[in-house]
């Protein structure tokens, strides 16, 4: 097992629960150490580690989950998905007539499940001319919800945004890595979208302090990212 000060290299594969369906490009951070990489296509990954450090996983669409690691032997880790539930619709009348229709009359239906509905009436003899009237009122947690889901597509965007500006050709322009070492830097390296989307992030300086950063761990530490894959 390869050891790095103290450390050995920690591996387990990322599944999703109950689904047991592989999860790849989840986001691996040591809090001990600030190392990090991201799972491969078969959900595997490596890390530098040792017992007592704490591991943190996030991914798009998946909560976030901690693992405290006890021993150095290889798990299985399961992530649970994010789910957006709807809160329950609300149908009813608030003003008791019909903006349209003045003479319309409200009326607790049990075909509507006790719903106020409002049945469109004859202006002159008041007799039912046919269809109803119902007012649609969410919950105020419903645009809670909704504002959520739009915060989560955006930051699907953001983080697609990130994949395409750290790429090994972007890369190149500031850190002088080239294959296997590039790749690695980048898996360790790439921010998430909080970290780019602080207001205090800026490209140039943060790859300057990662470059140096990455200049001080061993080469263990650097490739530990990609064991599985070799």
């Amino acid at each position: 097992m390869l050891t790095a000060h103290g450390q050995s290299v920690f591996s387990g594969r990322l599944l999703e629960s109950k689904t047991r369906v592989v999860l790849h490009a989840i986001r691996i951070e040591n809090l001990s150490t600030r190392l990090k990489t991201i799972s491969d296509d078969r959900g595997q990954f490596s890390i530098a580690a040792k017992p007592g450090d704490l591991l943190v996983f996030n991914g798009f669409a998946y909560q976030p989950d901690t693992l405290l690691i006890t021993d150095m032997h290889a798990r299985e880790i399961f992530m649970e998905p994010k789910t957006t539930l709807l809160n329950q619709v609300t149908i009813t009348d608030t003003s008791g007539t019909s903006k349209a229709n003045p003479n319309a009359v409200q009326h607790y239906d049990p075909v509507f499940h006790g719903q106020a509905v409002v049945y469109q009436r004859d202006a002159k003899f008041l007799k039912p001319v046919g269809g109803i009237a119902i007012r649609l009122h969410y919950w105020t947690k419903d645009e809670h919800r909704k504002r959520k889901a739009a915060q989560t597509a955006k930051e699907r965007e953001i983080s697609e945004h990130i994949s395409n500006i750290f790429t090994p050709l972007n890369a190149s322009n500031y850190v002088p890595l080239k294959g296997a070492d590039m790749d690695n830097f980048l898996m360790l390296y790439t921010p998430d979208v909080k970290e780019y989307t602080d207001k205090r992030f800026e490209l140039v300086p943060y790859l300057n302090a990662c470059y140096q950063n990455w200049q001080t761990l061993t080469p263990e530490q650097r490739k530990a990212a990609d064991i599985f894959g070799k």
